[in-house]
């Protein structure tokens, strides 16, 4: 049946069907790059708050074992144990603090008192906005040493970064330092940049590797890097923990790009101006290195040179290797560090009798 306009009530009266339109391949990447991008928002935000829970714990759970001295207006940490003269001044190495020293404190407390200090921003030590040059370093280690009612003189012994600092320092007050012991040294020789600009130019390279870590550390993710780390050069477990956690924080990390990054070029400059140490008696250790025998031919020469060039920095000094070590267990594991701790022993001796060091 129709009405007079011809339109049958079935037509009139049907409800209106949508028209579905097919959903494209950008309609889905968008939505799954939405998704992807809150996810990752949460997971950042999570990584955060678990970050700045767990440093507020360990600042509870790990306390300093030594005491805090205030070094222009800030509270720097050193822990001294022995007895005895002269006193061992340790010094880490970068993105490190005192806690690296553990096995090597214990050993020479027996025989002479021995002072392990975090570098301002380092360990329990509060930050300082002033840059991280080796000299400022320096100044700052003199002025704690003063506070804390610890004279000279000082037998220095750094590892890695330390091993530079330690040079810069007895190339300031030579009067203060009686022996050095450098433990797998850094080195910046041969001179590392020709001029400014190409130190800037490295800098703004590295800066991009250094947000990538930045971003690992703020996240918590570093904690569990590092952790496997250094339980595996041979702390015991309650100071792995200690070191671990604390070389996790966010202070840990700037402090390190500060010391490695920006003041690289300076430290590099202070650190030839510090080769020469007269006839200071000077032991260089370095670990057993078993990459090198990886690289080419002509970087093993290098190497080699290097090594030659550091123990040329005193006419008095000797060179030893701790088989079996490397970079990091050569203070971590507690029979390569007997073996540290009896160089530097010699190293004593010989500031205090006169006598020439012997290989």
């Amino acid at each position: 049946m129709t009405d007079v306009s011809g339109v049958t009530p079935s037509e009139t009266t049907a409800p209106h069907q949508p028209v579905r339109r097919k959903r494209g391949v950008l309609f889905w990447t968008r939505r799954v790059l939405k998704y992807l991008v809150i996810g990752l928002v949460v997971v950042v935000l999570l990584g955060v708050v678990y970050q700045t829970v767990a440093t507020a714990i360990d600042k509870r759970n790990f306390p300093p074992p030594g005491q805090l001295f205030n070094v222009d207006g800030r509270q720097m940490h050193i822990h001294c144990m022995g007895a005895g003269n002269p006193t061992v001044i340790l010094e880490a190495g970068g993105f490190s603090f005192s806690v690296e020293w553990y096995w090597v404190q214990r050993q020479l407390a027996q025989t002479t008192r021995v002072c392990a200090y975090d570098r301002a921003g380092t360990g329990w030590s509060e930050s300082s906005p002033t840059p991280r040059s080796g000299v400022q370093i320096a100044r700052e280690l003199r002025t704690l040493l003063a506070e804390a009612g610890i004279p000279g003189p000082y037998v220095l012994v750094g590892h890695s970064l330390g091993g530079i600092l330690t040079r810069i320092y007895a190339s300031q007050y030579p009067d203060d330092v009686i022996g050095i012991a450098l433990v797998d040294t850094a080195f910046l020789r041969p001179r590392s940049f020709h001029d400014q600009g190409e130190f800037d130019q490295w800098k703004a390279q590295n800066d991009l590797l250094q947000a990538f870590l930045w971003a690992l550390v703020r996240t918590g993710v570093l904690r569990f890097v590092i952790g496997g780390e250094i339980q595996a050069m041979g702390y015991p477990p309650d100071i792995a923990a200690a070191f671990t956690a604390l070389k996790s924080t966010n202070q840990s990390f700037d402090t390190y790009y500060a010391e490695a990054i920006p003041a690289r070029w300076e430290l590099g400059e202070q650190s030839i101006a510090a080769e020469n140490l007269g006839a200071l008696p000077l032991m260089v250790l370095w670990a057993d290195h078993p990459e090198v025998l990886e690289m080419p031919a002509e970087d093993q020469e290098i190497f080699k040179a290097i090594q030659q060039d550091v123990a040329a920095y005193s006419s008095n000094s000797a060179v030893r290797t701790i088989a079996g070590s490397d970079h990091g267990s050569i203070i971590g594991n507690e029979q390569y560090a007997q073996q540290v701790s009896d160089a530097i022993l010699d190293v004593m001796e010989a500031a205090q009798t006169g006598d020439p060091l012997t290989r």
